[in-house]
């Protein structure tokens, strides 16, 4: 199972935690700050050999696993050029001289 993943709900906005059916089964907990997976429950086997999605663990919506994971690659990115572009709050007040 692919690890460097990221996966978010188009539906709900979850970002956290998810079902990963591939040939294994797989509860994944991630976080958007890291832009990783921090937990993984141990793989199981997927009844549906066949079965490729990732199911959403709060409003339960399945997605394809690709269409998930495009999704995911551009929601990181969009978050990523967040954070760059946060500016300090030093330089939003100046700094009052005594």
């Amino acid at each position: 199972m692919i690890t460097n993943t990221f996966f978010v709900c188009p539906a709900c906005g979850n970002d956290k935690k998810f079902k990963v059916f591939m040939s294994n089964f797989q509860i994944i907990k991630q976080s958007p700050e890291l832009g990783k997976r921090t937990d993984e429950s141990s793989i199981l086997p997927n009844l549906h050999q066949k079965d490729n999605y990732v199911e959403c663990q709060f409003c339960f919506k399945i997605y394809e696993y690709d269409s998930a994971l495009i999704i995911g690659k551009r929601y990181l990115r969009t978050i990523q050029k967040l954070y760059k572009k946060q500016v300090p709050s030093s330089d939003i007040m100046p700094q009052l001289e005594a």
